[in-house]
This record gives C-alpha cells, sequence and structure tokens, in this order.
C-alpha cells in the first residue's frame, strides 16, 4: 500500500533498438535476440549505412547497433553523423572482434560502446546495462 494520494510509478519505458548490419544472417538473428529482450523493441533493421543513416532519422531509436564491418571507416563516420544530430540515440558499434584498437576506433568515432560479434548476447547485455542502468 502506498502513503494517500502516492501511486507507484509501474509504465516501464520500452527502449527501440535499431540494427544496421550487412549480413543478413547477423541481422535476422540480432533482431531475433533484441525482439525477445524484456524492456526492449525493435526498431527497425539497415543492411547499408545509408539506409542506417535513414533508420535513424525516421524511427528515432534510442540505441543503433551499427556494424563496423567491411568498410570501418564508412561506419565510423556513420557513427560521427549520428552522433552528431540532435536526439542522437546511443550508438553501439559491433565488430567481428572486441580488440583494443577496434575499441579506440569507435570510441574516437562517437560511440558509447563497442560489442565483439563473437560475444554479442553477453557483450551486448553489458552495453545496455551501462547505457540504461535501471534495467540491470
Amino acid at each position: 500500500m502506498y502513503p494517500a494520494g502516492l501511486m507507484q510509478d509501474t509504465t516501464v519505458r520500452v527502449h527501440r533498438v535499431a540494427i544496421a548490419d550487412d549480413s543478413p544472417a547477423f541481422l535476422a538473428a540480432a533482431a531475433s535476440h533484441i525482439s525477445g529482450l524484456p524492456g526492449f523493441a525493435l526498431a527497425g533493421t539497415a543492411s547499408s549505412a545509408g539506409q542506417a543513416l535513414a533508420l535513424v532519422q525516421s524511427a528515432m531509436p534510442d540505441v543503433l547497433l551499427l556494424d563496423l564491418g567491411q568498410t570501418p571507416n564508412r561506419a565510423l563516420e556513420i557513427v560521427r553523423r549520428v552522433k552528431a544530430a540532435p536526439g542522437a540515440p546511443a550508438v553501439v558499434a559491433l565488430a567481428l572482434f572486441h580488440t583494443p584498437e577496434a575499441v579506440a576506433a569507435a570510441k574516437r568515432a562517437g560511440a558509447d560502446a563497442l560489442v565483439g560479434k563473437e560475444s554479442f548476447v553477453a557483450g551486448l547485455r553489458q552495453a545496455l546495462a551501462s547505457l540504461f542502468p535501471a534495467r540491470a
């Protein structure tokens, strides 16, 4: 029971996650994983840099998962462009492996975190917990 006039706020904010990756298999697996996370919803997917920018503008996600992929310089430029926009989402860069070099490059570009695809589930859980501490 709550004191008179006070009610517990039971509204749970759902954080919207967009994913951009050029691998259809990874994109499908990541989208499925996000869709099953409590408190998170899939905002959309993109398979190219241009689509990623359009997705961020149209879907206004809270988080963008962005593959650094085969063209890391282009992807890092996308990170910079996304983070420069007003109301920018958090950006979690995805790399094949979580290395100190990849982390440094992603951070310099403005990414909030880097997750290695080799440990996607655990890495994403850790990144989301640091971005949204109330979820931990």
